[in-house]
């Protein structure tokens, strides 16, 4: 596999950095190639337009400057692939990090002891989170955000940790201060979150709760068939954070690609201007009963 990739046995990767899935991508790679390796955390966002070039892009949409090998199981970027000389996206499987386990098995064998992780990674990533794993998340949206080059130490602690629950999650030494911040700053607007009484549809605008908070946010969403969440970006752009049921009219995979989005069918987002905002609650609205609220 990395013969394909490889210059002179250098490696230049990009995976995402917001959550689980992209980190323990990253954690993979880091254990099969240890030397010679640089891991650039980015995101979605940031990565599709960027006319940066990459050996091996994780997790994520090629970059337009393209890509020499993609790992993905994001259906939203099948028509990216033409940026890519050797694409491997399957969008049956739950996620990125189990995609790659079962092609670097077979080149290194070793890897099969991280394996118990995979189901752990296949549940957040599809938005299947308790408390502890949306904590973990929320802790790792913050570094990205703040310090990103600390989410290499992370990785390497998934590595050393091999988690199972989210209790082993919120656990990593690498997290802990952190972790203990967001608890102890907004541990009683989060408990205010979670006595929500659910619904049809609700969207959260997150004016004054730091976006990093989302995924804690987003536990409320399984009591409501449609749910999403608004964060303003520094350029005023606004993030679409999307989740559905199976009892939805209407899933988040399809509101976030006629907003020019993508993701999974019910874990999706968009990046859109304050002037689509009418359009979104308007498509929504067309479906099922929605409340708007801010916090």
């Amino acid at each position: 596999m990395f013969e394909l990739v490889s210059k002179g046995g250098r490696i230049k990767v990009a995976s995402h950095g917001e959550d689980l899935d992209g980190l323990f991508s990253a954690s993979l790679i880091m254990f099969v190639h240890p030397e010679n390796l640089s891991v650039h955390f980015t995101a979605p966002y940031e990565i599709k337009g960027s006319g940066e070039t990459f050996d091996l892009v994780l997790d994520l949409p090629p970059p337009s400057g393209g890509a020499i090998m993609l790992v993905d199981h994001h259906e939203s970027n099948l028509s990216l692939l033409d940026r890519v000389r050797y694409p491997i996206l399957k969008p049956n499987y739950p996620s990125t990090a189990r995609l790659l386990h079962d092609l670097l098995v077979r080149w290194e064998p070793s890897v099969e002891e991280f394996s118990s992780t995979l189901d752990l990674v296949d549940k957040t990533d599809t938005g299947d989170l308790d408390l502890p794993s949306a904590l973990f998340t929320a802790a790792v949206r913050r570094i990205f955000k703040r310090r990103r080059s600390y989410l290499s130490k992370v990785a390497r602690d998934l590595l050393a940790r091999t988690p199972t629950s989210g209790e082993d999650l919120v656990k990593l030494p690498s997290l802990r201060g952190e972790i203990e911040l967001i608890e102890r700053e907004y541990g009683d607007r989060i408990e205010d979150l979670l006595s929500l009484r659910g619904g049809d549809a609700l969207l959260v605008q997150m004016k004054v709760l730091p976006s990093y908070l989302v995924p804690v946010v987003q536990l409320a969403a399984r009591k409501y068939r449609f749910f999403g969440t608004i964060t303003t970006g520094s350029d005023g752009a606004l993030r679409l954070s999307l989740r559905s049921r199976d009892d939805s009219p209407i899933t988040a995979l399809e509101v976030a690609e006629r907003l020019g989005g993508g993701g999974h069918r019910n874990a999706a987002g968009a990046l859109i201007m304050p002037s689509k905002m009418e359009d979104l609650i308007s498509m929504i609205g067309s479906f099922m009963e929605l409340e708007l609220i801010t916090l």
